[in-house]
């Protein structure tokens, strides 16, 4: 397919209105690069967007029709005049957020907050499940050698948690929790891991993920099962001194509360949809625990594709499905109706998808 023309793009037009559509290729700026996508994970956000939950939706922020997609590889079709950073041919990933670059906030490296930023798939930004994307070409990684593209579409994902663990501090030694058996769950407890945590237990609400956490070597415990105030120190010696939420259930935040050991730090890594939560934070005071809220995955994807392509973090046996382009809708009423156990769905390019 040539960069000009017509392109098929997966478009949401309202609450469970999803449909491919030829749409115009988009044109290139002088520091923007279009890349052929390869593949686009469905990621949570994608699927409120798709049933119309997502909040950005109602406050005016997110307008439809959009095409979603945020977490995704590809390969450069059309570099923009002023891009020196990469060519046509090379293989890269894309942030979400992107930022003026002039703001405060930008300024500091701190994009993601910037007051006029756009988000890839959300929010001003068209995504990647089309035959191609456009973003800016500062915000574009080089996937390195030997990481597969899908492989590469986790890159955002890991990015976003490896920054709350960041700002969290995972110290060498510490004892690390994480609830949540989500794609999130998975790569935050690898990377607690991969910062020093001596013993890291991943809190599930079923057992359905089991053999996942076998082949990674990550112990699961079921919490509809056991007590995990009590189970947990059990498994670890002790209390964790690092404790990360990633399920999204507002009754969770409490549970990692109590599950922190005093002097101990929490961070809340999902969102949960719900303006109000309740969460005992005289437990919290009195116990000296430090809460920490993180948002997307700002200066993280250089050193998470480095993990990636080193294999500390192993993001194969979490594909639990791939499905081509042109199934796209398919895809998306499939992971929003949990017809079966699944951690990350993959929409991956075949080449009939690109061919007119």
């Amino acid at each position: 397919m040539s960069s000009t023309g017509s392109m098929k793009a997966l478009r949401i037009h309202g609450p469970l209105d999803m449909r491919i559509e030829e749409v115009p290729i988009p044109r290139v700026g002088p520091d923007e690069v279009l890349v052929r996508t390869a593949a686009v994970g469905i990621c949570a956000t994608d699927l409120e967007l798709f049933d119309g939950r997502m909040p950005y939706i109602r406050q005016g922020l997110t307008r439809l029709p959009l095409t979603p997609g945020h977490e995704w590889s590809g390969i450069v079709e059309r570099a923009g005049a002023e891009v020196g950073s990469v060519r046509a041919g090379d293989a890269v990933v894309g942030d979400i957020s992107l930022g003026c670059g002039q703001c405060r906030s930008c300024l500091r490296g701190a994009y993601h907050l910037c007051e006029r930023r756009t988000e890839l798939g959300v929010i001003g930004e068209d995504g990647a499940f089309a035959q191609f994307v456009r973003t800016r070409a500062r915000h574009v990684y080089p996937v390195p050698s030997g990481l597969s593209l899908e492989e590469a579409a986790f890159a955002e994902p890991a990015a976003t948690c490896l920054n709350g663990l960041r700002r969290t501090g995972v110290q060498p030694g510490d004892r690390a929790a994480v609830l949540g058996d989500g794609v999130i769950g998975f790569l935050t407890a690898q990377l607690c891991r991969c910062m020093g945590a001596s013993d890291v237990v991943l809190i599930a609400p079923t057992q359905d993920h089991k053999p996942v956490a076998d082949a990674l070597g990550i112990t699961l415990v079921d919490s509809t099962k056991v007590d995990i105030l009590s189970e947990v120190p059990r498994i670890l010696r002790g209390r964790p001194e690092v404790v990360s939420e990633c399920t999204g259930s507002p009754e969770a935040l409490n549970d990692a509360i109590h599950l922190t050991a005093p002097g101990g730090r929490l961070n809340a890594l999902s969102i949960t949809g719900s303006p109000v939560v309740a969460a005992d934070i005289d437990y919290l005071v009195t116990r000296d625990i430090t809460l920490v809220g993180s948002l997307a995955s700002p200066n993280a994807f250089a050193p998470a594709l480095r993990l990636l392509a080193s294999g500390a973090i192993k993001v194969r046996p979490l594909i639990s499905r791939t499905f081509p382009f042109s199934e796209a809708v398919e895809a998306f009423t499939f992971v929003r109706l949990r017809r079966e156990p699944r951690i990350k769905v993959l929409v991956v390019m075949q080449k009939e998808d690109h061919a007119r």
